[in-house]
């Protein structure tokens, strides 16, 4: 058995891919942390300040706020699309899903031109219907609810086809729908709503975009403009611990008390669970439905083809940004490209280990996608900011790498889907019979998980694009990408011009969104015929 176990060396493949995600990740927080170790009176002294106060109220408030909000709105669009016969349910689960994937301020301009003073809403009913809290928590909520209320839904559905469909019929025996989903469904879907809550929070925390356009302060914005205009290092870095000890609370919460209770089937496609069918309220909750849709998500894009006007604001705002458009495509390709590597290398570590070293290495992984854009931005500075280094520092590689480290994680969770869900007994038989892992690797697990690397490739390609709070933060002269094209034309253009941009990224949004579903079903469809 001498000569199997020689050519069976996962080992340095393995180590090397997890070492360049936490080199691009976490490496640059250690600067952070010894920054703040260095002079911990004076971060005490900004920590215990009033401004501070308010800061960590609003944070809490806010992304309490939305957690609620999109955990509560979410659960009911995912019982409604994953268990009932409502009309047109995988259309309406596409447009629901479509805020998920653009940068929140984008979905912030889209409301702000219906609610706005001059928006849709004042103009069809006068002046006195603008929405005169938008600026505010208010605004805040309506934005941030509408952006991640669709991961709720989809952790709901994916939960409910996850449930074994003998309890349901078991119930049924004794009990109609209504109740068997309040006692039955529910109940079992907890943890997953648990989970879309706490998920929310933490992305909400780390939240600068909007925030920053409603004018409603939080640490993340106070982050930004300490570093970015003030230049107050020390300030930012003050600001940045509560953000990363509410995400590490959040992420404590994750691993003790959900971990173990949340669990989605590997099957659970395979699964044919019983549909409940609506019939006289069919019509009416499907009405209820895409009016939401309508309402949140259609309405906010209409608003902005409104306000952009016609061709002529198009032509000048891609003649001011077309350089951007470019950058950010092949900046987000690249990026993508490397965090599939990565992200098959960390994923098959990770689904391959023992339990105890597969939650370790999914927490640390969990904690690199969680971190406050702003705060890794920080700490991606302080890291390469050093002479020899200006051929990061200074280029677009800088975002790139920062990129890597922030989105890997979420490229080797959906890689760690498509390996979990191979029959393992394949990759023994190659190693009894002596052949070399990375030809297993290549020639057997590549093939049979390209849908879950190509979903994977978009979906850290679609990040990369929306990417705001990690860009803004770090990018230097001449290395804008849009999005931060877009933020930085609020200021400093006309809102047609803002507008007809935004509208440019979620049209770019959209295309990479139906090529990925395009491909995606042509990959699958090509590995049941190859299987």
């Amino acid at each position: 058995m001498s000569a199997p176990r020689a050519t069976w060396r996962p080992t340095p493949w393995l180590t090397g891919g997890l070492a360049i995600a936490l080199a691009a990740g976490a490496l640059p927080l250690v600067p952070l942390a010894v920054s703040a170790a260095r002079d911990v009176p004076a971060l005490a002294v900004e920590l215990a300040s009033p401004r501070a106060a308010v800061l960590l109220l609003h944070t809490i408030l806010l992304a309490g706020l939305v957690a609620l909000i999109s955990g509560v709105i979410g659960t009911g669009l995912g019982v409604l699309i994953g268990k009932t016969d409502l009309p047109l349910r995988m259309p309406l689960a596409g447009v629901l899903t479509f805020p998920l994937f653009l940068p929140p301020y984008v979905l912030a301009l889209g409301w702000f031109s219906v609610l706005g003073s001059d928006g849709l809403l004042a103009a069809a009913l006068g002046p006195g219907a603008a929405f005169r809290f938008f600026f505010g928590l208010g605004g805040a909520v309506l934005v941030l609810t509408t952006a991640y209320t669709p991961i709720a839904a989809h952790l709901v559905r994916i939960a409910l086809r996850s449930i074994d469909p003998t309890l349901e019929e078991a119930a049924r025996l004794s009990f109609r729908w209504p109740r068997v989903v309040w006692r039955i469904d529910l109940p079992l879907v907890g943890p997953a709503v648990g989970l879309a809550i706490l998920l929310a929070f933490i992305l909400v925390v780390g939240e600068l975009g909007v925030p920053a356009y409603v004018r409603y302060p939080v640490f993340s914005t106070e982050v930004f403009t300490q570093f970015a205009a003030f230049l107050n290092i020390r300030a930012a870095v003050a600001m940045s611990l509560p953000l990363a000890l509410l995400v590490l609370a959040g992420l404590g919460v994750e691993r003790y008390l959900l971990r173990d209770r949340v669990r989605f089937s590997s099957a659970a496609r395979a699964i044919t669970t019983a549909t409940i069918p609506l019939g006289t309220w069919r019509a009416p909750a499907g009405a209820l439905a895409w009016a939401y849709a309508g309402i949140t998500v259609i309405l906010p894009l209409v608003g902005l083809v409104v306000r952009a006007g016609g061709g002529a604001t198009y032509a000048a705002a891609l003649a001011g940004a077309g350089a951007s458009l470019i950058r950010t495509v092949w900046m987000a390709a690249a990026a993508a490209t490397t965090m599939v590597i990565l992200g098959l290398l960390v994923g098959y570590l990770v689904e391959r280990h023992r339990r105890s070293r597969h939650d370790a290495l999914d927490t640390l992984l969990l904690l690199l996608f969680a971190a406050p854009g702003t705060v890794l931005g920080v700490g991606l500075i302080l890291f390469w900011n050093r002479p020899g280094l200006a051929w990061v520092y200074g280029s677009a590689l800088i975002i790139v790498v920062g990129w890597i480290g922030h989105f890997t994680p979420l490229a080797a969770r959906v890689a760690g889907i498509g390996l979990g869900s191979l029959a393992p007994g394949v990759e023994e038989a190659a190693r009894l019979a002596g052949v070399r892992w990375e030809r297993v690797l290549f020639r057997v697990l590549v093939p049979l998980c390209r849908p879950a690397l190509a979903g994977a490739w978009f979906l850290a390609f679609v990040f990369c694009l929306r990417d705001l709070d990690l860009a803004v933060t770090i990018y230097p002269p001449g290395a804008e990408t849009l999005p931060v094209r877009v933020y930085t034309l609020m200021a400093n253009s006309s809102e047609a011009v803002t507008a007809a941009l935004s509208l440019v990224l979620v049209g770019l949004t959209a295309v990479v969104l139906v090529g990925a579903w395009i491909g995606l079903a042509a990959l699958r469809a090509g590995s049941r015929a190859w299987g």
